[in-house]
Parts: structure tokens; C-alpha cells; sequence
């Protein structure tokens, strides 16, 4: 019967997402052992070489991780919170723009497009200072509409 974790479930908040791109994924114990930091991290490794979070089959998943499908729901959701903190956008988007990017990155260098690829590594890079250069803004305005 597949197991699940109770710290996990019970939440937290997206201010408290750990970077799970930096959360080391064994190689020496079988994944129904993971933690449920290791879990995510490898879900995470997972989505970024498929290239969409849709790519996960959540029930094989769960079967691979001795847990429940609903806490593979509930692991991609608090990945897509660490990737939206992390990567700065706020939705669901960031998830998926970001595992996109990485593997048509990945997929361009595998066939030796290296100028490509870096283009698409700069305009990704661009995009996300201008993304964040205008949520900074949005928040100056904000702070600004509260001092009145």
C-alpha cells in the first residue's frame, strides 16, 4: 500500500519552497526510500529531461515511489511553488517554460546546434531579468500605494 507523507501534505507555503534543483538525488538507495525532498528533486530531473510536467505519469510514478497518486499530485504542485519562487514568475507557467526551455536547450547541444542553443540560453536569460525587473517594479508600486 502506498504510503504518504504527512509533513507534506499538511503544506506549507511557497515562501518556504526549498530549491529542489539543489536537493542531491541518491543513486544508492531504491526511489521507494526517497525522501520526499528526493522525490521531488527527482521529479523535478524527471519533468526537466521530458520537457513538460504533463510528461509525468502520476500512477506510475506513485508505483515507482511506494506513494499515493495524490501525493504525486500534491508533490507536483509544491514543485511548481519552489519553481515559481525560484525562478521568480508566480503561476504554473514558470514550471512549464522552464522545463521546456531546458530540454529544447538539452535537444539542440545533443545535435551539435551550440549557437542556437545559446541564443535560446540568452533569450530565456533576457526574458527572465525583464520578467523580474518588472515584478520588482510591480512591487515598488505596491509598496508605494500603501505608504499613502
Amino acid at each position: 500500500m502506498p504510503t504518504t507523507d504527512s509533513a507534506v501534505i499538511d503544506g506549507g507555503s511557497d515562501r518556504d519552497s526549498p530549491d529542489y534543483t539543489a536537493v542531491e538525488v541518491p543513486t544508492t538507495k531504491p526511489p521507494d526510500e526517497f525522501t520526499y525532498q528526493e522525490r521531488r528533486a527527482d521529479l523535478l530531473q524527471q519533468i526537466r529531461d521530458l520537457g513538460h510536467p504533463s510528461m509525468i505519469t502520476q500512477v506510475e510514478a506513485a508505483d515507482r515511489y511506494g506513494v499515493s497518486q495524490s501525493q504525486i499530485s500534491k508533490d507536483l504542485a509544491r514543485l511548481a511553488e519552489s519553481v515559481r519562487e525560484h525562478v521568480v514568475d508566480r503561476d504554473r507557467r514558470a514550471f512549464t517554460v522552464d522545463a521546456v526551455v531546458r530540454r529544447s536547450i538539452q535537444g539542440l547541444l545533443e545535435e551539435e546546434e551550440y549557437r542556437k542553443a545559446a541564443q535560446t540560453a540568452m533569450d530565456w536569460d533576457e526574458w527572465l531579468t525583464e520578467f523580474h525587473d518588472l515584478r520588482e517594479m510591480e512591487q515598488q508600486i505596491e509598496e508605494l500605494k500603501t505608504r499613502r
